[in-house]
């Protein structure tokens, strides 16, 4: 929200701030400065000029040529295309060396020229090419008592405008007013002073049928207006603030919303089928709005509506048809307090908001209406002529909370600070709240009617900070940090869980856990529904987390990348009416900790030395099981076929001295109907996880042993397998001959057909012996072979190769 400091000054005629302490005021208070905007002033060498004469270009029928006195000995002969240039003008003009401003940041010297064969010394400005505005339909015309010769600068108004970041906790501040109370405090801000007008009763112009969308609607007539250019310090402060001026009615439209906070909208009164407006929300049809775009208005949108139908969707934005025009001459002024749940609910809805949607979205003065529709009636009788035909006013100005109980005692020990009773009532009284009644321990404040945000005492202890300072309040010298003596491994299982799948060379997606209903039927029946979904497309909460991890396959084949390996760590929901017990509402709904396992493309990257083939399910397959291996739970699981395309998980566990069976997720491939929907034109293989049980159940204990520091022997044994005898038995046999054996690999496999025409499987082993204790000398190695060679001779039947 931006905030011109002179318009600031309206409210309050003695401000004059330095803007640094003033920026460090408001941010303290809370309202965060995000920019400070100081408009550039035009080159010393732009001067006030007179039009002396204006005459047709001789070969240009759109060029004027213009003698112009800026000053000096000679008038200047100045080329100008201005459609609105004449005698008699006084206009900025940009000698010979002045150097203005591009609107992409650069800039340009004015020189000597020939257009068209008529020489030119400078130029005659717009405001646009002096970085003043963006009204290019014309030369600027300056105020006949400028004098020849002067800079252009000296006649100009400086200005500083702050962007601020207001919280949607705040709307009270989203206007100039709203911000001088801040600034200055509610007694010393100066408010219009317009002329008195009556509302009466509803009757021809208004009738509300939505009364709890819309509470309070006032409308007021005037007839015989002149809807024109608005004056330049009306345009000044509008587009100071980031708006275009339209005409003097809008114009005056929004200048009361962004001084005194209060959105309201003028009507083509002579546009409007039957003279007046209905506020009703069973509507539904489509409707051209101010932005041009059509827009579908459906039953519980509150609208504005004629007798033809909507010609306003109600505090979000106008209808074209009716709006004011140039040829405009009855305006219907509306200004009127519609419930921010309801304007909420239908600019999201329609995907369109606006200035007076994000006013009436957090909550408007419903005091101020009546005042804003005064202040707008006198603008535009002195701006646009015109009589008051009629006023009316339909429903009853809301009541907020009329008092708060305050305790400065519970306040200070909240905020750990000591700040005086009679100075927090001082602060909020600085504010607009006011002291009803006063006892020992508790204070009864009385809350304004533009503080809608203020309900309870929590929010008066949070008004209190921060008009205190939250740089004021020191740290509490009561607050401790304590430390676990002890950390529990791991500290937090889903994060462990993600960094086994990241070593594991997979890459981490996040997802929204809000998915349509279609998408979550792909995979259960038992979704659960969100009761006020933001949007249609996020209004259920998932069952899976496949559905979104396809979405995200889908994102990055059509963007070129097919090769994935993704993981995502998430919860899920299902419904469980038929197992709800007395556990309270949330009884019938399940919440658990998923692990979902994606692949799809190749399984390796594309290289000139090799050629890459397809991941396939033994993939993921192979992919879980090293996940279990991690967990230390491959020994304790097996993979089952359980249907044609998946395997199931199944986890084998002793509780309480049984043994019981738990399955803790499925590996398969995604079905072909399910890729198609998703938009995927190649397999895709995932996995879905229970965490909640990998965590119940995966092995804490880590068993570190160090490396020997004597050196590690290396001997090789090749032995010939009877048949049928799997290598891993002979492996085993070897690895638990001995204790100094701290590994055993296989290094070579030899296979040859025997004279009697059988086949005969050798197997090379690398025997790696070590002994903490020493080094290991040739008679104490000669034993550990001699006894590995003896046990597998006899245990298995395999003996040393002979060559």
């Amino acid at each position: 929200m931006k905030i011109s400091i002179n318009w600031l000054q309206d409210f309050i005629p003695s401000f004059s701030p330095d803007i640094s302490s003033f920026v460090d005021q408001l941010t303290f208070s809370g309202l965060e400065v995000e920019d400070i905007i100081v408009p550039d002033q035009p080159d010393d060498k732009v001067v006030v000029g007179a039009v002396e004469e204006v005459s047709q270009h001789p070969d240009a029928d759109r060029l004027s040529v213009c003698r112009v006195d800026v000053g000096a000995d000679e008038p200047l002969q100045i080329v100008c295309g201005a459609p609105n240039v004449a005698e008699g003008q006084k206009v900025p003009v940009a000698t010979i060396g002045a150097r203005l401003s591009t609107p992409d940041g650069g800039s340009f010297a004015i020189k000597k020229s020939k257009i068209r064969g008529q020489r030119s010394f400078g130029m005659i400005c717009a405001a646009d090419e002096l970085g003043l505005s963006g009204d290019h339909s014309g030369i600027m015309v300056l105020d006949d008592s400028c004098t020849v010769g002067t800079p252009l600068r000296e006649y100009l108004e400086t200005d500083t405008v702050l962007d601020i970041s207001v919280t949607p906790n705040r709307p009270d501040v989203l206007s100039h007013l709203g911000v001088a109370r801040e600034v200055a405090g509610v007694a010393q801000v100066r408010l219009p002073e317009p002329e008195a007008l009556s509302f009466t009763p509803a009757e021809h112009l208004v009738s509300v049928e939505d009364h709890e969308s819309c509470p309070y609607y006032t409308a007021v007539l005037i007839r015989d207006v002149t809807v024109a250019p608005s004056p330049d310090w009306l345009k000044k402060r509008l587009e100071r603030v980031g708006l275009r001026p339209k005409n003097n009615i809008v114009d005056i439209t929004n200048y009361i919303l962004h001084g005194l906070g209060q959105p309201l909208h003028a009507f083509d009164a002579d546009m409007l089928d039957g003279g007046r407006v209905v506020v009703r929300s069973d509507q539904k049809v489509k409707m051209t709005a101010l932005d041009q775009e059509t827009y579908t208005i459906e039953p519980g949108m509150a609208a504005i509506c004629d007798r033809r139908g909507p010609v306003a969707i109600a505090g979000v934005m106008g209808g074209e048809a009716s709006s004011v025009t140039d040829v405009t001459t009855s305006v219907l002024l509306e200004s009127a307090y519609f419930d921010p749940a309801s304007v909420r609910r239908t600019s999201k809805q329609l995907g369109l908001s606006s200035d007076s949607s994000y006013r009436f979205e957090r909550g408007v003065d419903p005091h101020n209406v009546r005042f804003a529709a005064r202040c707008a009636v006198n603008m535009i009788l002195e701006l646009a002529g015109g009589r008051v035909v009629a006023a009316e006013e339909a429903g009853d100005v809301p009541a907020g909370p009329s008092s708060v109980a305050f305790r400065p005692r519970r306040a200070n020990a909240l905020l750990g600070c000591s700040i005086d009773t009679d100075k927090m009532v001082s602060m909020l009284e600085h504010i607009g709240f006011g002291l009803e009644k006063r006892s020992e321990s508790e204070l009864l404040l009385s809350v304004p009617s533009f503080r809608v945000d203020v309900e309870q005492e929590i929010d008066l202890v949070e008004e209190v900070a921060r008009l205190e300072g939250y740089n004021n309040i020191a740290p509490s010298e009561n607050m401790v940090a304590s430390y676990p003596s002890s950390r529990s491994f791991p500290e937090y299982f889903p994060d462990y869980l993600r960094s086994r799948m990241i070593s594991l060379g997979f890459r981490e997606v996040l997802t929204n856990p809000l998915m349509t209903r279609r998408e979550a039927e792909l995979f259960s029946s038992e979704s659960v529904a969100a009761l006020n979904p933001i949007s249609e497309g996020l209004e259920v909460l998932r069952p899976s987390l496949t559905p979104a991890l396809l979405k995200v396959i889908s994102y990055n084949i059509k963007h070129g990348n097919r090769d994935l390996q993704c993981f995502e760590v998430g919860r899920v929901f299902r419904s469980r009416a038929d197992e709800a017990g007395d556990e309270g509402p949330l009884g019938a709904y399940h919440e658990d900790e998923h692990l979902c396992v994606v692949m799809t493309g190749n399984r390796s990257p594309l290289h000139w030395s090799a050629t890459s083939a397809p991941v396939d399910i033994f993939d993921m397959k192979g992919a879980v099981e090293m996940l279990l291996r991690e967990l230390n739970l491959l020994e304790k699981s097996s993979l089952n076929i359980y249907n044609d395309a998946t395997l199931s998980i199944d986890l084998h566990v002793t509780e309480d001295g049984r043994a019981r069976t738990c399955r803790i997720g499925t590996v398969g491939s995604v079905e072909q109907s399910v890729l198609e929907t998703c938009d995927i034109d190649q397999p895709v293989f995932a996995a879905e996880l229970d965490a909640g049980l990998l965590k119940k159940y995966f092995s804490r204990d880590v068993i570190y042993t160090p490396p020997s520091r004597y050196p590690v022997v290396q001997r090789d044994l090749s032995f010939v397998l009877p048949d049928g005898v799997a290598v891993k038995r002979l492996i085993d046999c070897v690895k638990t001959s001995d204790s100094m054996i701290c590994n055993v690999v296989v290094f070579d496999v030899f296979e040859r057909e025997t004279d009697s025409g059988a086949m005969e499987k050798s197997i090379a082993l690398s025997l790696h012996l070590a002994d903490s204790r020493g080094t290991l000398r040739d008679k104490t190695i000669s034993r550990i072979v001699r006894h590995v060679t003896e046990r597998v001779e006899s245990e298995i039947g395999a003996v040393i190769r002979q060559v």
